[in-house]
């Protein structure tokens, strides 16, 4: 038997109430909270993919270069230095000239990490300063420097002294 007084009909109407705010509310709560980090976790992957994306381009970018360009860049911009090697050339240089060498020596390295905006910018090499001392003529000086110029890697003349000697050099 059911009862249909209008007290009844109150307790029905609260107990529902009761229901809607301590198990459907929570649990549309949590559902929205999923729904939420669902659409998170889609945009993220939409990301990762974009990158895996741009990356596997820049692979096929790096494949594409040939062997020789890499064997010259290796060259031109080596991952270390070879402080024997470099005043081996110099010297060599200096020879083909025929300048007379008085001494020939490695400085150490240089890191020039801040770019323009005095930032670190780690993708600026480090420089390596090696030094020359030799007696020439003029005529003789330009061409070192031009063979400098000239070299399969960059020898860049950093500072230049010219001092005057006895017999003209």
């Amino acid at each position: 038997m059911m009862p249909y007084g209008l007290f009844a009909q109150v307790v029905m109407i609260a107990v529902s109430v009761a229901m809607i705010f301590t198990y459907i509310k929570p649990s549309f709560t949590q559902m929205t909270d999923t729904q939420n980090t669902i659409t998170v976790y889609q945009e993220e992957i939409l990301k990762v993919a974009q990158v895996n994306e741009k990356l596997q381009s820049l692979v096929g970018e790096m494949e594409g270069v040939s062997s020789d360009d890499k064997k010259r860049l290796l060259a031109f911009m080596p991952d270390s230095v070879d402080t024997i090697a470099i005043p081996r050339d110099m010297q060599a240089i200096a020879d083909d000239v025929g300048v007379l060498v008085r001494d020939i020596s490695y400085e150490g390295a240089v890191k020039i990490n801040q770019s323009v905006d005095g930032t670190i910018d780690s993708t600026i090499p480090e420089q390596h300063i090696f030094e020359l001392s030799f007696e020439s003529s003029y005529g003789q000086l330009k061409q070192v420097l031009k063979a400098f110029e000239e070299n399969r890697y960059p020898l860049e003349v950093s500072e230049l002294d010219i001092t005057k000697t006895e017999g003209g050099f």
